[in-house]
């Protein structure tokens, strides 16, 4: 094999491990996915909302705080297992003017849906992506832009692109109060329960990365019972041995095998006097 070769099969590589979706993965701005359909909670008062749920979590940012782009522009990333920085995947986009208009994908265009019902096409929320940065083309400097964005497994590491006030609805049935089973980095402000979700809040994000790990309610539950079996055990075998103890004692004192070492050792050995 040729240098020149062994060049372009390593330049592929780290083309992928960067996060080139055109060799690696699906094309970030693919206007089926932006199309896709999700819920968002538009009527929060925080600068960022994310509800967390099975294979995914939704995002709503108030683009009057963020902290990356230029001013008409959002960036959004995330980072690989070698810490380097790739574009995140965006789906089902939408912008929300202050007006209550929302601007989304149907059909892979954008479409204007104003609250009386009627819509209207537009060129406003565009996407492209380098190999580092989705970037989000803005409508309007003030607002709020929601989309969905993958996750795998019991934890969310979100790179915040606003900063403020933020609140996380974790999945239904988890927690993240028990620091053996869960961590949460930076550390929440406050922690409240909505229905079967329990809310996690900040009042003030300034940290780079926003870290979550979760676990199930039964987990607790099977971790306390581990604990009290454990226990039970430990005290089970803590009245066995000092049973065995009394024992051997009683078993010595029958057969007269205890010695008085403390009254050999007042004068010579018997025989010697």
């Amino acid at each position: 094999m040729n240098r020149r070769l062994l060049a372009t099969l390593a330049l592929v590589a780290f083309l992928g491990l960067t996060g080139c979706t055109t060799i690696f993965g699906d094309d970030i701005g693919d206007p089926a996915a932006l199309s896709g359909d999700a819920e968002y909670n538009y009527d929060t008062d925080r600068d960022a909302f994310i509800t967390v749920n099975r294979e995914n979590y939704t995002a709503v940012y108030n683009v009057s705080a963020k902290v990356t782009g230029d001013n008409d522009t959002i960036e959004l990333w995330r980072t690989n297992a070698l810490t380097l920085e790739t574009p995140l995947e965006i789906s089902a986009l939408q912008f929300r003017y202050t007006n209550g208009t929302v601007v989304r994908y149907v059909d892979g265009e954008q479409v204007a849906l104003r609250e009386d019902g009627t819509e209207a096409p537009t060129d406003a929320l565009t996407v492209e992506t380098t190999r580092q940065r989705t970037i989000v083309h803005l409508p309007a400097r003030e607002g709020q832009l929601a989309f969905t964005a993958p996750k795998s497994g019991k934890e969310l590491v979100v790179r915040p692109a606003v900063h403020g006030s933020y609140e996380v609805a974790l999945p239904p049935d988890r927690d993240a109060q028990v620091p053996l089973l869960s961590r949460v980095r930076p550390s929440n402000d406050a922690r409240v329960v909505v229905g079967d979700r329990v809310h996690l809040q900040w009042d003030q994000l300034e940290a780079s990365a926003l870290s979550i790990q979760w676990y199930l309610d039964r987990d607790l539950w099977l971790l306390g019972g581990l604990a009290a079996i454990a226990g039970l055990v430990g005290v089970v075998g803590a009245i066995y041995y000092y049973r065995a103890i009394k024992r051997a004692a009683t078993r010595r004192d029958e057969e007269g095998l205890d010695v008085d070492y403390e009254d050999d050792r007042k004068g010579p050995p018997p025989g010697m006097r």
